[in-house]
């Protein structure tokens, strides 16, 4: 029987899409399979019903074991069957909890049609590189965790094919900042296709945090923000469509429900999932209190009206419910001038509080967090940088660059174990730049919206504005990459590569 039968794709579109991006042929049908032949049903029929959190993986006895399978997904998505990359078939993939000092084993098997271009595909790229490739080609990143740039850990160099796997061990410290990070495909000219159709799940890192009482007592709704793209016929196969506005879904579902009891507490872990959109988290008449941010414990929790989410942000938040009601949760602030139509579009999703009476203490105060974030004085400092995010190159041909070049692996950035920098980061252009480094936090000092001291892996880089952080290189030397999170941005070229090396004697 046809695959193309058999799975109910669109025969005419899934060649065109084929064409577009891969020109996968048939030799790809034989030899591996497009698509799961059971539809999920995790998403099917969600517009306004309760918040599904994604399953979960957790580990045991300090070891976690996971197999991850990238592949076609065959699931509704607001109302419409799509099919779309992800992992096993799910549009958002399982939660990985751990505690730190555990170690994870990740097994990520390529399961995605033979792409005949994946043969010109280089695990190093070169600026010639900086162009949408290699939609089916694939491997994985774990987005904010403070662990080894080299395989078989963190190397966002390693290149998984068609039925190829790579078997990723995360050995993740002792003393590792405890809150909400995640995982997602990070090929270079693939990754925002990928990201954005669903190849990405929340990472939970637990630690002395979880274990505060009226934190341990709430509980938890994981919530990752996607902004998937697809035509009329539920495929994603041109990169064009990446460009376009659309929905933001939670966890798959679009304008889910999340239902409280009337003075209950939940802690939200929140990941900003998308490819592209930038949010001002905020609930109506409620404020929130943070805890963490990028997976960083705050020095002490801080009440907020709104949560400031580029995309590769997450944050750890405490809400108490109010009066009983229907409440919208808003992706950003809605204005006086503001039609229905407007509100709506801003509505991520709707609270609903129940009668239903708790009086359940809502946690202010200081948070245990570790020495890695203890703050960095400025006699510290061993060496400053300034750079410049720019764009250059006809509209049609344009690559986003750092300091005027474009991504090339042949150019990597030498620091030394144990250094101690100051960056200052300026944005040359019109567009919004989230900027994101691997392996290491930084603690901001000006800009970003963020107040100074907080620690994070990627903040905002608005247009023409600057920022200014210090980080510190430790505990592992290799390669790695700081980028814009607009991850067409990364695709285009706006990425540099650092390498950590043992300093000099």
């Amino acid at each position: 029987m046809s695959i193309f039968k058999n799975n109910k794709i669109p025969r005419r579109s899934f060649i065109k899409g084929i064409s577009l991006t891969s020109l996968t042929g048939l030799a790809g049908a034989s030899a591996g399979y497009f698509i799961s032949g059971v539809p999920s049903a995790w998403a099917k029929n969600t517009h306004s019903r309760p918040l599904q959190n994604p399953p979960q993986e957790v580990a045991e006895d300090g070891l976690l074991r996971v197999s991850i399978n990238a592949q076609y997904g065959n699931f509704e998505l607001m109302s419409q069957q799509t099919y779309l990359r992800c992992f096993d078939n799910q549009p958002i993939g399982r939660t990985l909890r751990v505690k730190a000092g555990d170690t994870i084993r990740l097994g990520l098997h390529n399961k995605l049609p033979y792409d005949p271009l994946q043969e010109i595909c280089t695990s190093i790229p070169t600026e010639e590189d900086n162009t949408p490739r290699g939609f089916n080609v694939t491997n994985m990143h774990v987005h904010g965790v403070h662990v080894s740039p080299k395989s078989p850990a963190d190397n966002i160099f390693t290149l998984v094919r068609f039925q190829e796997s790579e078997q990723y061990i995360y050995n993740i410290p002792e003393d590792h900042p405890p809150g909400t990070y995640f995982y997602h495909a990070h090929f270079h000219g693939s990754v925002a296709l990928q990201v954005a159709s669903g190849m990405a799940g929340a990472m939970i890192i637990e630690g002395p945090i979880d274990d505060v009482p009226k934190i341990k007592a709430c509980k938890e709704q994981v919530l990752c923000f996607q902004t998937p793209r697809f035509d009329n016929e539920g495929l994603c196969e041109n990169y064009d469509l990446l460009s376009e506005q659309g929905a933001i879904l939670i966890n798959g579902q679009y304008k889910p429900v999340i239902k409280m009891k009337q003075g209950e507490v939940q802690r939200w872990r929140m990941v900003n999932a998308s490819h592209m959109a930038n949010m001002q988290f905020n609930v109506q008449a409620h404020e929130v209190t943070a805890l963490c941010f990028d997976g960083n414990p705050l020095e002490e929790s801080r009440i907020q009206n709104q949560i400031v989410m580029v995309p590769g942000n997450r944050a750890d938040i405490l809400i108490k419910a109010q009066e009983t009601g229907t409440y919208a949760i808003y992706s950003e602030p809605v204005t006086g001038t503001d039609t229905e139509a407007e509100k709506d579009a801003k509505r991520l999703a709707n609270l609903i509080i129940e009668p239903q009476e708790l009086d359940m203490p809502l946690f202010q105060g200081k948070l245990p967090r570790p020495n890695l974030l203890n703050n960095i004085n400025k006699d510290e400092i061993t060496f400053g940088r300034r750079l410049e995010f720019g764009l250059s190159g006809a509209a049609e041909g344009k690559k986003y660059t750092i300091n005027g070049e474009p991504f090339s692996c042949l150019n990597p950035w030498q620091i030394p174990l144990g250094a101690v920098e100051e960056w200052e980061v300026y944005n040359h252009t019109a567009e919004s730049h989230p900027f994101h480094i691997h392996v290491n936090p930084f603690q901001m000092i000006s800009g970003g919206d963020v107040e100074p001291g907080t620690w994070l892996d990627t903040v905002n880089l608005a247009p023409f504005s600057r920022i200014r952080f210090r980080t510190r290189f430790e505990d592992y030397t290799g390669t790695f990459v700081f980028h814009c999170h607009n991850l067409t941005h990364e695709d285009l070229g706006m990425m540099q590569a650092v390498e950590v090396v043992q300093p000099m004697p």
